[in-house]
């Protein structure tokens, strides 16, 4: 009986790191929409993605430490996981990344300002390329 206790014990526990590391994912997945500008569609690619990884761990978690038997305290372990994520250390980590990301931007464009420079001039000649081989064909 202890022993019973004592797994179901550790499964709440797991479940609740579990539901604290996927939300940890998921503000991965957020700071890297700060970075980076993305479109609608990218933007649901990467929530289906997060989800199906979401259920594959949720899934194996139950397999290996439960034997595929649901059970509510392991779903609330993982809500309680998440919950307390996104009360404490997840508004902390966002506030401090707000602050750093204007800055990461700064940098970035300074490192591919001259990939700019260098697109822009390609784009120029290239579209000059192009302008003349429309002229010698209209010429023949």
């Amino acid at each position: 009986m202890t022993e019973l206790i004592h797994e179901e014990i550790t499964l709440f526990g797991i479940c609740l790191v579990l539901g604290a590391s996927l939300a940890f994912v998921y503000d991965v997945v957020r700071i890297l929409r700060m970075l980076i500008p993305h479109k609608d569609i990218v933007v649901d690619i990467e929530d289906l993605v997060f989800w199906v990884f979401t259920a594959w761990k949720v899934f194996s978690t139950l397999v290996v430490y439960n034997h595929g038997t649901l059970r509510a305290y392991a779903f609330l372990g993982m809500f309680l996981g998440v919950v307390i994520y996104a009360m404490t250390l997840s508004k902390l980590i966002i506030f401090i990344v707000g602050k750093i990301v204007p800055y990461w931007k700064k940098c970035f464009s300074i490192l591919f300002y001259p990939l700019g420079i260098i697109k822009g001039t390609t784009r120029k000649m290239l579209k000059n390329v192009v302008t003349e081989v429309k002229i010698a064909i209209k010429g023949r």
